[in-house]
């Protein structure tokens, strides 16, 4: 498979992973729950039961969308960065300022993204006592092994990214002591 061919199916590859987890944020905060015959679908926000995201009032969805909002925005611009990066790859521009930028944005953004996510449910949990009326929310903080990995990629991503910016940097040095 050559590089144009494996860049085009990565795009495509971003694109349904954008997509899914826009999806399962809309359903998580919506009361629909979509069904094909015998088979039911339920998405829950992290953090929250089924239960739970049944007993919410509209104020309470509305806050927990706008608490996970910003996780979803910054992992939109981290994938969109690695599209525009993959979109004009070759050899001639691997390793331009550009490129560069793009793949240390991509890094910073899934590594954002990843923070928010962790930090999410109690932020949202603090809002919730925020609001009028009763509320029995309970403070939880959860970090998975998956989540913890895609940190420790997305540094060894910077560590590389350095690398790469010095290794730029030491090629036109070169050039120009010629």
């Amino acid at each position: 498979m050559t590089t144009p061919t494996q860049c085009r199916l990565i795009r495509i590859l971003l694109l349904l992973c954008f997509l899914t987890q826009v999806l399962f944020f809309i359903l998580a905060w919506t009361s629909t729950l979509p069904s094909l015959g015998t088979w039911l679908m339920r998405v829950v926000a992290k953090g929250l039961s089924q239960q739970e995201m049944q007993n919410l009032s509209s104020a309470e969805r509305w806050l927990g969308v706008l608490t996970g909002l910003p996780v979803i925005i910054s992992m939109a611009i981290g994938l969109w960065n690695l599209d525009r990066l993959l979109a004009r790859l070759n050899q001639a521009t691997m390793f331009s300022l550009q490129s560069i930028g793009r793949l240390r944005t991509f890094a910073g953004a899934i590594s954002l993204s990843t923070v928010l996510s962790i930090i999410e449910p109690p932020v949202r949990t603090a809002a919730y006592l925020l609001l009028p009326g009763e509320h029995t929310g309970k403070f939880s903080v959860s970090v998975s092994t998956e989540e913890l990995v895609l940190l420790l990629v997305c540094t060894v991503f910077y560590l590389v990214i350095g690398i790469m910016h010095e290794g730029r940097r030491l090629a036109e040095e070169n050039e120009a002591f010629i």
